[in-house]
């Protein structure tokens, strides 16, 4: 009837948001709002609109490697619902160990390579550490190494010594370090096993 105030409610569907009515709006109380009225002082035609909603990553990294896809440190804004792609890469002697933050819509977090659903705003890091090697060593004869093993990171350059028994002399080193010098430089750049030998001295020997 003329001069009813008609209830209208626009409803937005999943990841999108109420902008605004158009059209024949004069008689509309709030044109903005997604729940008003309109009083029925003729013939009308509305259209109630929608927009998409969007959210921003931001993307950080510890030391040892950085985010590459989609870079670092954004904003980067996309639409909600959107899976993107998100890659850690290590830096030379680190590996990536888990994506931090707002990780609920992400993928798998303990991946390097994998996607993110913005479902909001959300905040990610990616947390590297440095690689380590064990060195490990054994001896042929009488006599020490010192260090005798350790775990040391990537790249490092460990001091090896070795100090024969009494009445035993050092003869050389084998396995992954092949040298006679002593005290010894070994990199770490990889898991490591170095032997010293010891040889007994002629003067040892003593003839029945």
């Amino acid at each position: 009837n003329a001069g009813t105030a008609v209830s209208i409610v626009a409803t937005p569907d999943s990841n999108y948001y109420f902008v605004n009515w158009t059209g024949d709006t004069e008689a509309i109380a709030d044109p903005n709002a997604a729940s008003t009225r309109i009083t029925m002082n003729g013939n009308y035609s509305i259209k109630a609109n929608f927009a998409i909603k969007k959210y921003s990553l931001i993307t950080n990294s510890s030391i040892g490697g950085s985010v590459t896809t989609p870079g670092q440190p954004g904003p980067f804004t996309y639409n909600a619902g959107t899976a993107v792609d998100i890659v850690a890469t290590p830096d030379s002697g680190y590996y990536f160990i888990n994506w931090t933050g707002n990780t609920g819509s992400i993928v798998n977090r303990t991946m390097a390579s994998t996607t993110i659903t913005m479902n909001g705003n959300y905040s990610i890091k990616a947390d590297f550490a440095q690689i380590k090697y064990t060195l490990t060593t054994s001896v042929v004869g009488n006599g020490s190494i010192s260090p005798s093993s350790g775990t040391y990171t990537n790249g490092t350059v460990v001091t090896i010594t070795a100090t024969p028994a009494t009445g035993w002399s050092f003869g050389g080193w084998s396995g992954d370090l092949s040298d006679t010098t002593n005290p010894a430089n070994i990199t770490m750049n990889g898991n490591l096993n170095v032997t010293a030998t010891f040889i007994l001295n002629s003067s040892q020997f003593t003839d029945n």
